[in-house]
Protein backbone atom coordinates (compact mmCIF):
# COMPACT_ATOMS: atom_id res chain seq x y z
CA UNK A 1 0.00 0.00 0.00
CA UNK A 2 2.79 2.33 0.97
CA UNK A 3 4.39 2.17 -2.77
CA UNK A 4 0.49 2.54 -4.20
CA UNK A 5 -0.21 5.61 -1.76
CA UNK A 6 3.53 6.86 -3.11
CA UNK A 7 2.30 6.79 -7.07
CA UNK A 8 -0.56 8.45 -6.35
CA UNK A 9 0.74 11.43 -4.14
CA UNK A 10 3.23 11.98 -7.13
CA UNK A 11 0.47 11.70 -10.09
CA UNK A 12 -1.88 14.19 -7.92
CA UNK A 13 1.31 16.55 -6.82
CA UNK A 14 2.02 16.83 -11.02
CA UNK A 15 -1.77 17.36 -11.63
CA UNK A 16 -1.58 20.37 -9.58
CA UNK A 17 1.90 21.36 -10.36
CA UNK A 18 0.30 21.34 -14.23
CA UNK A 19 -2.18 24.43 -13.54
CA UNK A 20 -1.26 27.41 -15.10
CA UNK A 21 -0.78 30.87 -12.97
CA UNK A 22 -3.55 32.36 -14.57
CA UNK A 23 -5.66 28.77 -13.53
CA UNK A 24 -4.26 28.97 -9.76
CA UNK A 25 -5.48 32.75 -9.67
CA UNK A 26 -8.96 31.90 -10.84
CA UNK A 27 -8.77 29.18 -8.58
CA UNK A 28 -7.66 31.15 -5.33
CA UNK A 29 -10.57 33.70 -5.93
CA UNK A 30 -13.27 30.92 -6.76
CA UNK A 31 -12.30 29.24 -3.46
CA UNK A 32 -13.01 32.49 -1.28
CA UNK A 33 -16.19 32.20 -2.87
CA UNK A 34 -17.13 28.57 -2.11
CA UNK A 35 -15.44 29.41 1.66
CA UNK A 36 -18.12 32.23 1.63
CA UNK A 37 -20.81 30.10 1.01
CA UNK A 38 -19.97 27.40 3.55
CA UNK A 39 -19.54 30.36 5.95
CA UNK A 40 -23.60 31.32 4.65
CA UNK A 41 -24.42 27.54 5.77
CA UNK A 42 -22.49 27.72 8.98
CA UNK A 43 -24.91 28.04 12.22
CA UNK A 44 -21.63 29.60 13.92
CA UNK A 45 -19.07 32.10 12.23
CA UNK A 46 -15.63 30.98 12.83
CA UNK A 47 -13.41 33.30 15.45
CA UNK A 48 -9.98 31.59 14.25
CA UNK A 49 -9.33 30.12 11.15
CA UNK A 50 -6.28 28.48 10.68
CA UNK A 51 -4.43 27.99 6.93
CA UNK A 52 -1.58 28.13 5.36
CA UNK A 53 0.46 29.68 3.12
CA UNK A 54 0.41 27.76 -0.61
CA UNK A 55 3.29 26.14 -2.05
CA UNK A 56 4.23 23.38 -4.79
CA UNK A 57 0.64 24.20 -6.63
CA UNK A 58 -1.52 23.77 -3.54
CA UNK A 59 -4.62 25.99 -3.80
CA UNK A 60 -3.77 29.37 -2.45
CA UNK A 61 -5.65 30.53 0.15
CA UNK A 62 -4.55 34.20 -0.37
CA UNK A 63 -7.87 35.39 -1.23
CA UNK A 64 -9.48 33.90 1.70
CA UNK A 65 -7.11 35.65 4.46
CA UNK A 66 -7.31 39.00 2.73
CA UNK A 67 -11.17 38.69 2.94
CA UNK A 68 -10.95 37.08 6.98
CA UNK A 69 -9.02 40.02 8.13
CA UNK A 70 -11.33 42.59 6.28
CA UNK A 71 -14.07 40.50 8.61
CA UNK A 72 -12.22 40.71 11.76
CA UNK A 73 -11.45 36.90 12.03
CA UNK A 74 -7.99 35.92 13.58
CA UNK A 75 -6.06 33.66 11.52
CA UNK A 76 -3.26 31.50 12.10
CA UNK A 77 -0.72 29.40 10.69
CA UNK A 78 1.19 26.42 11.26
CA UNK A 79 4.18 26.03 13.73
CA UNK A 80 6.54 23.31 13.82
CA UNK A 81 6.28 21.30 16.77
CA UNK A 82 8.39 18.08 16.58
CA UNK A 83 5.64 15.49 14.97
CA UNK A 84 2.64 17.89 15.22
CA UNK A 85 1.52 21.24 14.63
CA UNK A 86 0.98 25.01 16.62
CA UNK A 87 -0.21 27.31 15.55
CA UNK A 88 0.39 30.69 15.51
CA UNK A 89 -1.72 34.08 15.19
CA UNK A 90 -0.91 35.75 11.57
CA UNK A 91 -1.41 39.20 10.91
CA UNK A 92 -0.60 41.20 7.65
CA UNK A 93 2.42 42.64 10.01
CA UNK A 94 3.85 39.62 11.74
CA UNK A 95 7.34 38.37 12.17
CA UNK A 96 8.57 35.37 10.54
CA UNK A 97 10.97 32.88 11.02
CA UNK A 98 11.62 29.29 8.34
CA UNK A 99 11.04 25.69 10.28
CA UNK A 100 13.40 23.06 9.61
CA UNK A 101 11.09 22.30 5.91
CA UNK A 102 12.45 26.58 5.14
CA UNK A 103 8.56 27.16 5.72
CA UNK A 104 7.81 30.67 6.89
CA UNK A 105 5.89 30.67 10.08
CA UNK A 106 4.88 33.48 12.02
CA UNK A 107 6.89 34.17 15.71
CA UNK A 108 4.03 33.87 18.26
CA UNK A 109 5.01 33.30 21.67
CA UNK A 110 2.20 31.95 22.94
CA UNK A 111 0.99 29.82 20.02
CA UNK A 112 -2.21 28.09 20.16
CA UNK A 113 -2.93 24.06 19.86
CA UNK A 114 -5.20 22.49 16.61
CA UNK A 115 -7.78 22.60 19.62
CA UNK A 116 -8.21 25.98 19.69
CA UNK A 117 -9.42 26.41 16.17
CA UNK A 118 -12.42 27.01 15.02
CA UNK A 119 -11.97 25.90 11.12
CA UNK A 120 -9.12 24.42 9.88
CA UNK A 121 -8.03 24.88 5.86
CA UNK A 122 -5.69 21.75 5.22
CA UNK A 123 -3.31 22.05 2.86
CA UNK A 124 -3.77 18.14 0.84
CA UNK A 125 -2.28 15.74 -2.38
CA UNK A 126 -5.70 14.52 -2.71
CA UNK A 127 -9.40 13.38 -1.50
CA UNK A 128 -12.39 11.49 -1.94
CA UNK A 129 -16.06 12.49 -1.27
CA UNK A 130 -16.02 10.16 1.86
CA UNK A 131 -13.28 12.90 3.61
CA UNK A 132 -10.50 11.40 3.10
CA UNK A 133 -7.63 13.50 2.63
CA UNK A 134 -3.89 12.74 1.39
CA UNK A 135 -1.38 15.21 2.54
CA UNK A 136 2.53 15.39 1.69
CA UNK A 137 2.90 11.75 4.11
CA UNK A 138 4.61 13.59 6.76
CA UNK A 139 1.45 13.08 9.09
CA UNK A 140 1.59 16.31 10.96
CA UNK A 141 -1.74 17.34 10.38
CA UNK A 142 -3.30 13.54 11.68
CA UNK A 143 -1.13 13.74 14.57
CA UNK A 144 -2.17 17.47 15.69
CA UNK A 145 -6.00 16.43 15.17
CA UNK A 146 -6.11 13.18 16.02
CA UNK A 147 -7.92 13.25 19.19
CA UNK A 148 -9.60 16.81 18.09
CA UNK A 149 -13.84 17.40 19.10
CA UNK A 150 -15.47 17.30 15.46
CA UNK A 151 -18.35 19.27 16.81
CA UNK A 152 -16.13 22.10 17.76
CA UNK A 153 -13.12 22.24 15.42
CA UNK A 154 -14.24 21.73 11.61
CA UNK A 155 -11.81 20.06 9.39
CA UNK A 156 -11.81 21.91 5.75
CA UNK A 157 -9.41 20.50 2.96
CA UNK A 158 -8.91 23.39 0.22
CA UNK A 159 -8.24 21.38 -2.67
CA UNK A 160 -8.64 22.16 -6.63
CA UNK A 161 -10.82 20.34 -8.48
CA UNK A 162 -8.58 17.94 -10.31
CA UNK A 163 -6.83 16.69 -6.82
CA UNK A 164 -10.27 14.47 -6.36
CA UNK A 165 -9.77 10.74 -7.00
CA UNK A 166 -13.01 8.29 -6.80
CA UNK A 167 -11.35 6.42 -3.18
CA UNK A 168 -8.08 7.13 -1.09
CA UNK A 169 -6.23 4.47 0.08
CA UNK A 170 -6.47 4.96 3.64
CA UNK A 171 -4.21 3.95 6.46
CA UNK A 172 -5.53 3.56 9.97
CA UNK A 173 -3.71 7.06 10.89
CA UNK A 174 -5.36 9.15 8.79
CA UNK A 175 -7.83 11.58 10.01
CA UNK A 176 -10.99 12.66 7.57
CA UNK A 177 -12.01 15.64 6.79
CA UNK A 178 -15.36 17.23 7.42
CA UNK A 179 -15.95 19.40 4.43
CA UNK A 180 -13.88 19.66 1.59
CA UNK A 181 -13.66 22.97 -0.39
CA UNK A 182 -12.43 23.30 -3.99
CA UNK A 183 -13.10 26.43 -6.85
CA UNK A 184 -16.71 25.04 -7.98
CA UNK A 185 -18.35 23.51 -4.66
CA UNK A 186 -18.40 22.34 -0.92
CA UNK A 187 -18.49 18.52 -0.05
CA UNK A 188 -20.03 18.25 3.07
CA UNK A 189 -19.12 15.15 4.62
CA UNK A 190 -20.86 15.40 8.38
Amino acid sequence: MTSDRAALRLQLRQRRQALTEQQQQDAAKQALQSFQSLLVKSPHSPKRVALYLSNDGELSPEYIVNWCWEQNISLYLPILDGQALLFGRYTPNCEWKANSFAIPEPVDTAPLTGAHMDWVLLPLVGFDVNGGRMGMGGGFYDRTFEHIERDKTRLIGLAHDCQEVDQLPVASWDVPLSTILTPTRLVEID
